[in-house]
C-alpha cells in the first residue's frame, strides 16, 4: 500500500489543530527567556570580566525544558503535546549532535568552533548542556513551522503552505543565528577560529548558512514525529536522529561551499 501523506494524515492534521493561544503563549516565552538571558549574560558578565556568563546559559535552558515538558499536562488538547514531542525530538537530536560538534571542534581548518566556559563538565567535546540547547531551539524553530504551515493550508493549499513554512523557518534560523553567535561570543560561551569567510569576528558564515540548510525539512520531520499517536520515545528517537543527520549534512554542505580548500 502507498504511505500516506504526513501533511494529510488525521492525527497529524488533529494533532496541529490543537495549537492555541496558550501554547503560542508559551513558545514566545520560551524564545524570550532565551533571547533575554543571552543578553543579560553577553552585556551584564560578559567574557573576561565575570565567570557568570555560563550561570545564565543554564538558567535559560533548564526554564525553557520545564515549561516545553509541562506543556504536555498543562496544556491538555491546546497545543501541549506539540511542544512536550519537539522537545524529545529536540532533544534526541541534541544528543546526536554532540558527534557534529566533535567534528567542529577537531576536524574543521578554517572556523574551528572553541568552546570557553572553562569548568564546566563536557560531554565528548561540548559542554553538558548543548544538547538542552539544540532541544530547545528544535522547539522555537519547529513550533512556528507547523503553526505557519497550519494557518497558510487553508488559504493556499498544503504545497504552498509547506514551501512558505519551510523557506520562512529555515530564513529565520540562518538570519538570527549570526545574533546569537556574536551575544555567545561577548557572553564568553564559545568562539569561532579565522575562516576564509567571517561574520565580524566572532563567526564563521557557514554556521549561519548551514543553519538554514538544515532547517529546510523541519516541517516533514515534524510532523512524521506528529502524525503517529502511539510511541512518542520511538517517533523522537527517530525523528531527532533524522535531524541530527541534518545538522551534520547541512554544516557539510556549507563548509564545503564557502571554505574547503581556502586559506583563512
Amino acid at each position: 500500500m502507498p504511505r500516506t501523506n504526513l501533511f494529510k494524515s488525521p492525527h497529524f492534521l488533529a494533532t496541529i489543530s490543537e495549537l492555541s493561544p496558550a501554547s503560542d503563549r508559551i513558545w514566545l516565552l520560551g524564545s524570550g527567556l532565551g533571547l533575554g538571558f543571552t543578553l543579560i549574560a553577553a552585556f551584564f558578565f560578559p567574557y573576561g570580566s565575570s565567570p557568570s556568563g555560563k550561570f545564565w546559559a543554564y538558567a535559560s535552558l533548564l526554564i525553557r525544558a520545564s515549561l516545553y515538558l509541562h506543556a504536555k499536562d498543562g496544556l491538555k488538547n491546546r497545543g501541549g503535546w506539540v511542544l512536550y514531542r519537539l522537545f524529545l525530538m529536540g532533544l534526541v537530536a541534541g544528543l546526536f549532535e554532540l558527534l557534529v560538534d566533535w567534528g567542529l571542534v577537531h576536524w574543521v581548518q578554517n572556523g574551528k568552533l572553541v568552546y570557553l566556559t572553562g569548568n564546566d563538565v563536557v560531554l565528548l567535546g561540548s559542554p553538558i548542556w548543548m544538547p538542552l540547547a539544540w532541544a530547545c531551539v528544535i522547539v522555537e524553530m519547529g513550533y512556528p513551522a507547523l503553526r505557519l504551515f497550519g494557518w497558510l493550508r487553508g488559504r493556499c493549499g498544503d504545497t504552498s503552505a509547506k514551501t512558505g513554512a519551510s523557506l520562512f523557518v529555515a530564513m529565520l534560523a540562518g538570519l538570527t543565528v549570526g545574533a546569537y553567535e556574536y551575544l555567545a561570543f561577548r557572553a564568553g560561551w564559545w568562539k569561532y577560529e579565522a575562516a576564509h569567510a567571517m561574520i565580524g569576528k566572532y563567526c564563521a558564515l557557514f554556521i549561519p548558512v548551514g543553519e538554514f540548510l538544515m532547517f529546510l525539512p523541519i516541517l516533514p520531520i515534524a510532523a512524521s514525529v506528529l502524525s503517529e499517536e502511539e510511541k512518542p520515545l520511538g517517533t523522537a528517537i527517530r525523528g531527532g536522529a533524522l535531524f541530527a543527520a541534518c545538522i551534520a549534512l547541512g554544516y557539510t554542505l556549507a563548509y564545503g561551499i564557502l571554505e574547503y580548500g581556502r586559506i583563512p
